[in-house]
């Protein structure tokens, strides 16, 4: 290599330094951990398994008894602290005072469950798997699930019958856009328990910690484990839509940038699906009959704004449940 290639490569690397500072900058001042030099609003998103992808977040909210889309919008993160915003959209959109969510595991977050009891939702989110056990740590027996917690002492059992105390004082969890309060509970007899190397690998014995949101959660994943069929339907409810606008329309991309837009395109898309379903249950002269006698509650000229979120519902009753993904 020519000491003047060189030099125009010490320039290249110089100009692209700048240009990596500039976006240093960009992104401390908006607070965000990533930033896309394609689409600004679009994010590194976990698409499926391993795979990741700079995209958006579709969430829809689906009725179990016509798979109708009840709520929609596009969101730029995860699933996790999406449950509350698409729940509360699709009851105001319907008009009712309560209905049964069915959501996958990816919305599984206390805080959302929580507002969502607080709004009167009755929720079914399938709870993560509770661990991975090895030789060196807490084996499935003395899995927290294992643990039974006393509300009338505020304690929990582990499976050796030994009472876990707390000292009743609050500590905070943050971790990325989110943080919760909890307490912890610790027993003495972990030092002499003869089964400690089976429940943790701690020197100063087993420790749980329980949220503020541990209540609404408890309640959550006992309706999960007692409705079983109930929320098998969640796929049948949900899915076939996304795989609809996907596989046989072809919308696997979008034609427009930025969260707004993206958003307004989406929504149109499943305005569409809505107009071919309600066509395929009423019919076309049906349809068109209704439309004709529809009375409108938005005034003309109004200007509609999407709410920013996203997931999929079902009704339980079929008239009073609904199914979330995304």
């Amino acid at each position: 290599m020519t000491i003047t290639k060189i030099q125009e490569k010490i320039e290249r690397l110089k100009k692209n330094k700048l240009g990596y500072e500039v976006l240093e900058e960009k992104l401390k001042a908006s607070g965000e951990p990533q930033i896309s030099t394609t689409d600004e609003d679009s994010r590194a998103l976990l698409v499926q398994g391993q795979v990741v992808e700079v995209s958006y977040n579709i969430q829809a909210a689906v009725d179990a008894q016509y798979n109708l889309v009840v709520a929609t919008h596009t969101i730029n993160r995860n699933d996790r602290n999406a449950l509350s915003v698409i729940a509360i959209e699709a009851k105001e959109n319907l008009g009712i005072e309560t209905f049964t969510a069915l959501v996958d595991k990816g919305y599984h977050n206390g805080r959302e469950i929580t507002q969502c009891k607080e709004q009167n939702i009755i929720t079914i989110v399938a709870h993560p798997d509770q661990g991975k056990s090895n030789e060196n740590g807490t084996q499935p027996d003395y899995f927290v699930s294992k643990f039974i917690y006393n509300t009338d002492d505020d304690t929990y059992t582990c499976p050796a019958n030994q009472v876990l105390k707390t000292t009743g004082r609050w500590h905070k969890k943050t971790r990325d856009r989110d943080s919760y309060d909890f307490k912890k509970y610790r027993t003495p007899a972990c030092k002499e328990c003869p089964v400690k190397s089976l429940c943790t690998s701690r020197t100063g014995g087993r420790e749980i910690d329980r949220s503020q949101y541990a209540d609404a959660v408890a309640e959550n994943n006992q309706r999960y484990q007692a409705n079983a069929q109930l929320y098998r339907k969640r796929q049948e409810i949900n899915e076939h839509i996304f795989g609809t606008i996907k596989r046989q329309w072809g919308y696997n991309h979008t034609n427009l940038t930025g969260l707004e837009k993206v958003n307004g395109e989406h929504s149109l898309i499943m305005l569409v699906y809505n107009i071919k379903r309600a066509i395929n249950i009423l019919g076309v002269p049906e349809l068109i009959a209704k439309l004709k006698n529809w009375k409108s509650p938005y005034k003309a000229k109004t200007c509609f704004v999407f709410r920013q979120t996203c997931f999929a519902f079902i009704l339980a009753p079929l008239e009073n449940t609904l199914s979330i993904a995304a």
